[in-house]
């Protein structure tokens, strides 16, 4: 099963019945009591182009085409607007302007490796 139907899940259950406004709170509560066998994920991943970014590659982080602000990775992500989820975000920590992505972690931390070669 794919983290982002688990997350669904948990969503629906605890935050939409009003328990928790905290998705991460909400996914804990959904694995310690809920979750099949088949649904238990880990509550929190690494995102690998973050780590990249800061520690072990220190690539050039990519900026807002709105205010030139730093952004930051998110994964599995469904849209403010249509709830259409998408596997990573670029998240501008100025203006708040979201860049929602079909690329994945691991694709985009090609591409930023290959923009910080030239």
């Amino acid at each position: 099963m794919q983290r982002s139907e688990v997350i669904q899940k948990a969503r629906k259950k605890y935050i939409g019945s009003g328990i928790t406004n905290n998705i991460t709170e909400a996914l804990r509560m959904y694995l310690e009591k809920d979750a099949t066998e088949e649904e238990q994920i880990p509550l929190f991943i690494s995102a690998p182009v973050e780590y990249a970014i800061k520690r072990e590659l220190k690539l050039v982080r990519p900026v807002c085409d709105e205010c030139e602000g730093e952004l930051f990775m998110q994964i599995e992500i469904v849209s403010l607007t249509s709830g259409e989820h998408f596997p990573t975000a670029w998240i501008c920590k100025t203006c708040n302007k979201i860049e929602y992505s079909n690329k994945t972690p691991e694709q985009w931390l090609e591409i930023l490796k290959n923009e910080n070669r030239e």
